[in-house]
């Protein structure tokens, strides 16, 4: 699922881990610390659900850094979509938080993850020292995604076996659930009421399972890419929540 993009807000400088390109906004005035961006399957750090959370961010005095991931439908030079893997996203993602951890080594460092990013999120939230951890539309587990996806049709079982075979085979078994239960990080989830992808119960286990959940929300007339006032409303609250 895409949307038409609209730019990073003050963005200030690009720069690469490895293969993987990496946008860096900047607040105005003042670092409080850095927050790993990480987006969804066939996502982008442009699109304005993810901007929505980079602005968020960037007005709590929060450095955002917005990863391009591979295997992106949105993003034409990060490989073949049909690669994409919940395994690999998050590997990717571990790529950029250690390159994080050693360009700002005294910097606060959080994680926000949305959909397949949610999922990167959880598998990466025992790292030690997160200040906290947000998600949105997050994965927990293969299982229940296949599960909101059978609902849908056998139209659209087809459609996920033909466009990422792998992703498909790796949904029969793959849980974040023992990453996230050992995790100290405060943690918030915001969803949307209306997700067909990530439904609000599959949202609500991955708040569950987090032993630091602070705060959850599930917006009504939101779907998988919650943004607009009542996203913003609900960052912000997070956020506090989270003493971000």
């Amino acid at each position: 699922m895409t949307d038409a993009a609209c730019p990073l807000p003050r963005t200030h400088a690009h720069a690469s881990v490895g293969a993987i390109p990496l946008r860096l906004a900047v607040p105005a005035a003042g670092v409080r610390g850095t927050v790993l961006l990480i987006h969804g399957r066939n996502g982008a750090p442009d699109q304005p659900h993810m901007s929505e959370i980079a602005r968020a961010y960037l007005a709590r005095g929060w450095r955002v850094a917005a990863p391009e991931l591979p295997h992106s439908a949105v993003l034409p030079r990060s490989g073949p979509p049909s690669d994409v893997t919940l395994a690999g996203h998050a590997a990717a993602a571990g790529q950029v938080l250690a390159w994080l951890r050693a360009e700002y080594p005294d910097a606060a460092l959080a994680l926000a993850g949305h959909s397949m990013g949610g999922y990167a999120t959880a598998a990466l939230s025992r790292e030690p020292g997160l200040h906290h951890l947000l998600a949105v539309s997050p994965v927990l587990s293969g299982p229940r995604m296949l599960k909101a996806r059978r609902a849908l049709g056998p139209e659209a079982m087809d459609e996920l076996a033909r466009e990422a075979p792998a992703y498909r085979a790796e949904l029969e078994h793959a849980d974040a659930t023992p990453a996230l239960a050992g995790s100290v990080a405060p943690a918030a989830v915001i969803t949307g009421l209306e997700d067909g992808l990530v439904t609000p119960d599959h949202a609500r286990a991955w708040f569950a399972a987090a032993p630091g959940a602070r705060f959850f929300t599930a917006l009504p007339g939101q779907h998988h890419c919650p943004e607009g006032s009542d996203m913003a409303q609900a960052l912000a609250a997070a956020l506090t929540a989270l003493d971000a």
